[in-house]
């Protein structure tokens, strides 16, 4: 910035010998501004003055294409920092904060607070670039003038006072527009979650009256902020017009400045109009946006510096896991209590009761996603927590809503680290009863699914997430309501499947339905977070099939 600067700065004093020797020829006046060319003819002086004015500007150019590219290299930099940092630090507070944040709080965060926030920053090295400028010009106009420039200091000054209304008017701009934003975020999120059931029911007009209610006010606040922004730089404008009026009238009639001198000054004075305006609008941009710092920190609260991961762990090979009088509530009467269980490698428990019972909170705890609040959950009679990264290696956890994005099938089936060639990626297609589905597609594993796999069916959906978890080649499964989609037939067909993989993993399922219970090894009954009864299925088999309840 500062070489730049002091390079057009060094430019623009050549006009005074230019002027000079262009109007008066060599003479003192110009001798002392270039006491260098005191042995040169005029001409030589001329041309002389003419080149290292040339050379002066192609320097500046070429100093200021490094500036800008530097400039944007760190802006890009700083945005792609604090999107890592603010997700690391999601990552590191774990799943209880994240799921306060919840998915539209994501979505305003990464959309909206994060690049806010980077156009702060790229507004704060533009007036770094602007102060820079104005500092250096000032400077070189005092060794022209003294007096003029003192001048042009008090009324820049006056008119940064001034300014500061305006930069506090953006200030409360800033802040409404974070909440509008974060609110038009929600309402968006909503409507896109509810626009299936919405369409159905015919009451799209309800979603849409709240959407377009917060756009409105979004829009309502960014047109205030485009007025300030306008009316600041318009009479700024007029104050630089009123400025250099006044420099050429004090320049003439009071300080009775050399022509060249005065040429030469105005030219720098007028060269400052840019960096002071550019100083005004940026301070006032900086005001709006940087509010989106106060949104980041009220949502994360002070961020986490984002370091490279440990190199990943071997899966852990354990044969026993057993849980200890453990609870953990959310809040009172949330969550579990005094629940203890053991499972051992290989077998299959289904955990089962009415909804809100703990049967999540349960299989979250066994995935080290939540920590208890009392008891102990060992494994092979060592504390999970020392065991944790390992632990989750030999973990494949899918969730009541299993996640497929908006990627091809292939890339859905590699998206959680699961590693395998083309013909491993088909024999897990096949393992969950899709591979015939998928190679009906146009473009087999290369075929977009679409957002949330809207062109699979819910069925389809389950099986493509359950292949994924096939992929980790996990020795412990959670399954928490991840066969809810599929029939009977289908889901017993597929659970017979994974429960033939050599080695056999062992796996937690969450149901409600008597026939997905019948195949697994035992039932964990779940009443008010508390374990009503665990039934060994193996010895009811036969009761289940004879159409009896023995889960009460």
């Amino acid at each position: 910035m500062l070489s730049g600067a002091l390079a057009e700065g060094f430019g623009l004093l050549m006009i005074v010998p230019l002027a000079t020797i262009a109007i008066r020829g060599a003479d003192a006046e110009f001798i002392r501004f270039a006491p260098w060319a005191e042995s040169l003819s005029g001409d030589q002086r001329f041309v002389g003055a003419l080149a290292l004015f040339v050379a002066a500007m192609a320097l500046r150019s070429l100093f200021l294409f490094a500036r800008d590219v530097v400039l944007a290299s760190l802006s890009a930099d700083y945005g792609a920092d604090l999107s890592l940092r603010a997700t690391a630090t999601l990552a590191r507070r774990g799943w209880p904060f994240a799921s306060r944040i919840g998915q539209s709080g994501m979505q305003s965060l990464l959309l909206n607070d994060v690049p806010r926030a980077q156009q702060a920053v790229a507004n704060f090295q533009n007036v770094s670039v602007g102060a820079s400028m104005l500092v250096v010009q000032l400077v070189l106009t005092w060794f022209l003038s003294p007096a003029l420039t003192a001048f042009a200091a008090a009324f820049l000054a006056a008119a940064f006072l001034l300014s500061l209304r305006w930069a506090h008017r953006g200030v409360l701009s800033g802040q409404a527009i974070s909440e509008a934003l974060d609110d038009s975020a929600g309402t968006g999120f909503r409507l896109h979650a509810g626009l299936k059931a919405a369409l159905a029911q015919g009451t799209v007009a309800a979603f849409m009256e709240e959407y377009r209610s917060s756009l409105q006010r979004t829009a309502g606040h960014f047109t205030r902020f485009a007025r300030d922004y306008s009316s600041s730089r318009q009479v700024g404008a007029l104050a630089a017009a009123l400025l250099a009026a006044a420099l050429l009238l004090i320049g003439v009639r009071l300080l009775h400045l050399p022509f060249p001198v005065l040429i030469a000054s105005l030219v720098l004075f007028a060269r400052m109009s840019g960096p002071a305006q550019q100083l005004q609008s940026n301070a006032l941009q900086i005001a709006v946006y940087a509010p989106a710092f106060a949104a980041i920190r009220r949502r994360l609260g002070d961020l986490e510096r984002a370091v490279a991961e440990p190199p990943r762990a071997e899966a852990l090979d354990w044969q026993q896991l057993v849980l200890d009088s453990v609870t953990f509530e959310h809040r009172p009467g949330f969550g579990v209590r005094r629940v203890s269980l053991t499972l051992r490698r290989g077998e299959w428990l289904a955990v089962s009761g009415a909804s809100g019972g703990g049967k999540t909170t349960l299989v979250d705890l066994v995935a080290g996603l939540l920590a208890p609040a009392e008891g102990q959950i060992t494994i092979d009679g060592r504390g999970m927590a020392e065991l944790l990264e390992r632990w989750r290696r030999a973990i494949a956890y899918v969730g009541q809503e299993g996640n497929v994005f908006n990627d091809s099938v292939r890339g859905n089936l590699l998206a959680e680290g699961g590693a395998s060639d083309e013909q491993g990626l088909w024999q897990a297609l096949e393992l969950v009863g899709l591979g015939e589905r998928i190679r009906a597609l146009p473009r087999g594993l290369d075929e977009v699914v679409g957002d949330r796999g809207s062109q699979l069916s819910g069925g389809e959906r389950q099986r493509l997430v359950l292949a994924r978890a096939v992929l980790r080649k996990p020795s412990l499964l959670i399954l928490d309501e991840a066969t809810a989609a599929l029939d009977q037939q289908a889901e017993a067909r597929l659970i017979e499947r994974l429960q033939a993989c050599d080695p056999r993993p062992a796996a937690i399922l969450v149901a409600h339905r008597e026939s997905t219970l019948s195949h697994c090894d035992s039932v964990l009954v779940l009443q008010h977070g508390e374990p009503s009864r665990l039934l060994d299925c193996v010895r009811e088999r036969n009761d289940f099939s004879a159409g009896s309840r023995p889960i009460g």
